[in-house]
């Protein structure tokens, strides 16, 4: 499978690991999804039903982006009926859990500093 965040060509013209980081994360959904399974591993309908709004192409869209570029893995078991699938982060999204719990103090910061300053 190809690494969808690799796929894009740069505005700089050349491989900016720090634009690929933000390719991988960015999504209308994708933060979310990542926050809850950052949690535990989750069923379809479970990621479904705690993001309110959120279509089922819409998920199904992030999710095969997710797993693409190997953020998350999804399990398919035939054994219940209705099949059961869920999805849970790979190695290699388990690693961007620092980085995304920084980022969300990072902005819980700013958006502090903002309410200071327009206050």
């Amino acid at each position: 499978m190809m690494l969808t965040a690799l796929n894009t060509q740069t505005r700089h013209g050349e491989v900016c690991p720090l634009d690929t980081t933000l390719k991988v994360i960015t999504g209308k959904w994708k933060s979310i999804i990542l926050c809850r399974l950052m949690k535990q591993e989750l069923r379809y309908s479970e990621l479904l039903r705690t993001l309110p709004g959120c279509t089922r192409r819409m998920l199904s869209l992030q999710l095969s982006q997710l797993e693409a570029d190997h953020i998350i893995q999804k399990e398919v078991d035939p054994t219940y009926t209705p099949i059961k699938t869920s999805y849970h982060l790979t190695e290699l999204g388990q690693s961007l859990v620092p980085i995304i719990q920084a980022m969300d103090q990072w902005g819980a910061q700013y958006i502090k500093t903002l309410e200071r300053t327009t206050d």
